[in-house]
């Protein structure tokens, strides 16, 4: 190869790797942006969801610092937030949903860590009326007692360590209802179903009859009655708490059973913890943050809303 042919080619490839150093520099870069880009955005939807929470948190505590008035959906609180439109800023939306509404799968253990009968009976009518196959109730259960000794159709940790990766059951309350996925074989729609109809709280957070699902008061009444008729259940909570809860007991022909789940899982009118869906645009991206919010009233300490957690999603 001639002198010439030789400088040609090292100068060929002298601008390949210069080609490629810059591809690389340009590529690096733009990712650096976009991650950039992606962190201010997330930073300002952080923002926009702290004034939600702090808009929501002023409404409860005007709607809920009512002394002993029943807490229902044709309140404030229950009205949707925004849209609003902040310059420079983004697009923000909020919803308050009542958890006392629904189901606490806490309360399927006791004060002393076992499972509570009257509280497992009440989740099976309701995997029943979901058509969900009521023998998870028990597994449900032993996923959160306090011992490692299976009930009767339950699984503990001789069924979980079996599996491949093996684990072992918490045997403590739940902290997210998302944990049932972690039950063998209890896929998303079964998950899907029941969703809606269940919450993790704390055990003394009893269920609020005026914001209970139509299957859940269904279940507590062990009749068909609201389920295919939440139009009319919705009609009825337009502008009141109902079912009151003088009026349910009513529905009860024993009394006695009324007083039992009563003392099972509470029954009444007021709630506490609520959860605060905020929906953030910022540019073409949205970002959702869940809150957990609790009313807190307890003298001498003012009346106030604790935000317990948070968690995102994009």
């Amino acid at each position: 190869m001639s002198t010439r042919g030789v400088a040609l080619l090292t100068a060929l490839i002298v601008v390949a790797i210069a080609t490629a150093i810059a591809t690389a520099i340009f590529f690096d870069t733009g990712v650096l942006l976009r991650r950039s880009e992606g962190g201010a955005a997330r930073d300002r939807t952080m923002l926009l969801a702290g004034a939600a929470e702090a808009t929501a948190a002023r409404i409860l505590r005007e709607d809920l610092d009512t002394g002993a008035a029943p807490i229902h959906a044709a309140q404030r609180w229950a009205s949707m937030l925004g849209p609003v439109e902040i310059e420079h800023a983004g697009l923000v939306t909020g919803q308050l949903v009542d958890l006392q509404g629904r189901f606490n799968l806490n309360s399927l253990r006791d004060r002393n860590g076992q499972i509570d009968p009257i509280a497992l009976a009440l989740l099976e009518r309701m995997l029943v009326i979901l058509e969900i196959e009521p023998a998870w109730a028990p597994k449900i259960a032993d996923w959160i007692d306090a011992d490692d000794i299976p009930t009767s159709g339950g699984a503990e940790d001789d069924v979980y360590t079996a599996l491949t990766p093996g684990y072992r059951p918490p045997n403590r309350p739940l902290t997210s209802i998302s944990e049932l996925m972690l039950l063998p074989d209890f896929d998303l729609a079964r998950y899907s179903r029941l969703a809606p109809h269940v919450t993790a709280l704390p055990r003394d957070a009893g269920i609020n009859l005026c914001a209970a699902t139509a299957v859940l008061l269904d279940a507590l009444s062990n009749e068909t009655q609201w389920v295919g008729a939440e139009t009319s259940l919705a009609r009825n909570r337009e502008r009141e708490c109902f079912p009151r809860r003088d009026v349910f007991r009513a529905q009860f022909r024993d009394t006695s059973e009324f007083a039992r789940l009563d003392q099972s899982v509470g029954l009444g009118e007021r709630s506490a913890y609520f959860q605060l869906r905020t929906v953030a645009v910022i540019g073409t991206t949205s970002f959702s943050l869940y809150s957990l919010l609790r009313y807190e009233n307890a003298p001498p300490a003012q009346p106030g809303v604790r935000v317990l957690w948070r968690h995102t999603a994009e």
